[in-house]
């Protein structure tokens, strides 16, 4: 009777803790790369710089605001896009590393 409840006790833990430890980690990365991402996108203008391409700066319709907007946006664009690519790949390998990390600790914990 001892037995049976300890070993329901440990393995209830042993599933509370891989639930906290993978499911709720990736909510809580999650969530903070779509903050990071929005952040990103209200300093850079990275989908509003593409939405309006070809639309000149300051709404001034002549040769020369044409010539001057189109690389600046184009500009924004690809740092906005370089930016979010790199964000992206951050938390990727965060949660990657995350995950791998007890399975690493547990291999070296076993092998003497």
């Amino acid at each position: 009777m001892l037995l049976n409840y300890s070993l329901n006790r440990l393995l209830f833990y042993l599933i509370d803790f891989w639930r906290y430890y993978f499911i709720e980690t990736f909510n809580f990365l999650w969530s903070s790369y779509n903050q990071a991402i929005f952040n990103i996108e209200r300093q850079l203008g990275f989908f509003v710089n593409i939405r309006y391409f070809t639309v000149p700066i300051w709404r001034e319709y002549s040769f020369v605001a044409y010539l001057i907007s189109i690389p600046v946006r184009l500009f924004k664009i690809i740092t906005g896009g370089l930016v979010m690519f790199l964000v992206s790949v951050f938390y990727i390998l965060a949660y990657v590393f995350w995950v791998i990390m007890p399975f690493y600790c547990l291999g070296k914990f076993i092998k003497p």
